[in-house]
Formats: structure tokens, sequence, C-alpha cells
């Protein structure tokens, strides 16, 4: 069977890839020296998902307005597929900066780099703090919309029992050294004329404010809706980049908390104030699985594009490696994290709203798709 392959979106030279059928996408695409950008190969982070433009694909459940995921789809007939260029995965070397507290339990690390890394607002990275299992961070700018060469700012919550959130201002501190490799994932702006609406929930604030930025440098035709939601008021952490978008000429920039309102807040959740969506909109969303489903939902009864990034906790444990090297940095009083011999089984999550492994509490066992990712593929 054939499988010609667009690099770049609909424009381009196609590659013609002969291949069996039931094959997986990427796997037919590396076949015929064709790398599709993926990154997990288990259907969480969407960071392979392409067009088809013509035939069939087995979908496999993955099927979104004309598009698959490649790490899921099978080949089962001739077809042409496409994917928007991205920047190529590259590895950075740098070290934090800076530490501060935006929220009781969310803090703000900004890692300087070497030399700066390509990527695209929206995307997210592999980050490593030495000593420390990799962790999958968005970065974003800071609340003025600013940021310096090789500067990526993270939100990072801390999670009770987090092998990396709990040190973060202890172990981690200004100085030491960050290892990023990148860029992965599909939620990532991109040229288009009609309206642009972003939802951040929680620490998806991080991505959500780095499209809402880039957006206002690039795409200023574009009528822009921005949504912040929190649990509550003290953790809309973010409002300095609201009030940087009112001034900016932004009309419709909403900030809303479960539990309590008051103070230009209101009360609820973000999907409470979506506006009436259409084909022309354009949605990007990002935080808890729960928000991103049910906005994915109301994006797809209404016809619109929407782009997710759901946040997941993660239970990687640390390595023997990275055990060894946080005992010689932390003092001796202070105890290592002892691994879990048994972990608790989790509520099962569907692929299609498990993006990402973010913070781990150490009790948390991951989701039978973030196994299978962890053995075949290494983020680091």
């Amino acid at each position: 069977m054939n499988l010609w392959v667009l690099g770049s979106g609909s424009s381009g030279n196609a590659v013609l890839v002969e291949t069996e059928r039931s094959r997986i996408l990427v796997d037919a695409g590396l076949s015929g020296w064709v790398a599709i950008p993926h990154d997990c190969c288990s259907g969480q982070c969407e960071t392979c998902r392409v067009s088809v433009l013509s035939g069939q694909v087995d979908d496999r459940g993955t099927a979104e307005k004309g598009t698959v995921l490649a790490c899921q789809a099978k080949v089962i007939a001739n077809a042409v597929i496409a994917f928007d260029h991205v920047p190529e995965i590259a590895k950075r070397a740098g070290t934090v900066t800076g530490i501060a507290t935006l929220a009781s339990d969310i803090v703000e690390v900004t890692v300087t780099l070497a030399s700066p890394i390509d990527m695209r607002a929206g995307q997210y990275l592999s980050v490593k703090f030495a000593g420390f299992p990799a962790r999958d961070l968005s970065p974003t700018v800071q609340f003025d919309g600013s940021a310096g060469p090789g500067e990526l700012v993270f939100h990072i919550r801390r999670y009770p029992g987090g092998v990396v959130s709990t040190q973060v201002g202890a172990t981690i501190r200004p100085g030491h050294r960050v290892q990023v490799r990148g860029p992965f994932g599909s939620a990532f702006l991109r040229e288009g004329y009609g309206p642009l609406i972003l939802i951040g929930g929680g620490t998806g604030w991080a991505p959500t404010w780095a499209l809402a930025a880039a957006a206002r440098r690039e795409q200023r035709h574009r009528d822009l809706v921005v949504i912040a939601g929190s649990r509550d008021i003290e953790g809309l952490y973010m409002r300095r980049s609201l009030e940087w978008l009112i001034d900016d000429g932004v009309r419709d920039v909403i900030a809303v908390a479960e539990n309590g309102a008051g103070n230009s807040v209101l009360s609820g959740r973000p999907t409470h104030y979506l506006p009436s969506l259409g084909p022309e909109d354009t949605v990007y969303v990002a935080g808890p699985p729960p928000l991103v489903d049910a906005v994915k939902l109301k994006s797809r009864a209404a016809s619109a594009r929407c782009y997710a990034d759901p946040f997941l906790p993660n239970a990687q444990p640390l390595s023997l490696i990275d055990r060894v090297m946080a005992m010689l940095r932390r003092p001796a009083s202070a105890p290592v994290p002892a691994p879990v011999a048994t972990p608790v089984q989790a509520t099962p999550v569907s692929a299609a709203s498990a993006r990402r492994q973010l913070e781990p509490a150490a009790g948390i066992a991951r989701p039978a798709a973030a196994a299978r990712r962890s053995q075949v593929r290494s983020r680091v």
C-alpha cells in the first residue's frame, strides 16, 4: 500500500512511502525515512496529530475534524496525510535563575538556557532538574508578556508527596542545573483569521498565557476571548496577566473561581462562560482533564476546531542515579524519598483525555497508557 506524507500542512512535496496494511502511521513514515512528529506514542500528547487529506486510515477512535493520531491510526488503504511544520526536537542545558511564589501551592521557576530552544507558543518541554526525574512542563512568559533570550518560565503546582514539586525552593534552588528536551505537543498557535478562545484552568494558565501573549504580538487582527479558572480566588494567581490583556485592548477577559466570587471574579466554572461557538472559532484549552473534556465536547458540538492540553499527575519515581544525586545535594539530615513498593491503583483515564504526566505523588499509579509510553519512548 502507498502512503503519501506531506511534511508541512497541505502544501509542499509529498514523500511516497510503500508500506504494508495495519502498520501504525508513525512506523510507516519512519520505514520510509519520514519522521512524523511524535513523543509519547500512547495517544496522550497529540504531538503526532496529522490531517488525512485523501484515502482511508483506521483512526482507532482518534478521529477529530479530519485528523487522526499517527501513533495510533493504522494503514488500511492508500492515503495522503499531512502534518504541521514544527521545530525539530533538540536538547538544551541551563540553570535555575529564579524562584517566586505565585500562590500557596504554585511556584514560578525561571530557567535560563545556555542557548535558546526553538518552539511555538503552547508547546511543552521535557524538563529534568538534575537529580530528579523529567517532567513535562509548558514554558510561558512573564506577567507583562515579555521573555528574555533563552529564558523559560514555568508554573509548577506543589503536590503533597511530589518528588519534584516539593523540592522547588529546597533542593531545587537558583543555580540548579537543568536539561530540557523538545518541543512537543500540538496545541500551539497557528495562523488564522477567526476568533481565538483560550481557556486555562489552574497551572494550565501557563500555556494559555503563552498563547495569548503570542496572539497579541503576531495576530492582533483576531478577536480574542480569554478565560482563566481556579478552584478558589486565591488560586487566580494570573490576575496581573489578565490586567495586561485588558490594558492591551482585549475586551473579553474572564476570571472564574468555583468557590467564591467578587473583585471582578465570577463564580462557577470556565465552561459556564464560554461564548457561543461556531465553525469559524479556534479553541485552545489547558488544565485538568474534566475541564479539557468538557471544552472539547462543546467545541465538537459546534464544529469549532479545538486544541487541548490536559494536565495529569505523574507517579514516576526517582531512578537510582537520581536518588544518589539527590542524596549528595541534600543536607545529611534531609531524608531522601524512599521508592514505593506497591503503588496505589489510580482511576483509569482515557487516552484521549490523558495528555501529560506532570507532577508526581509517590503513591499514585500511572494509567495504563502512561505506562506504555514509558516502555516505548524515553522522554529524556
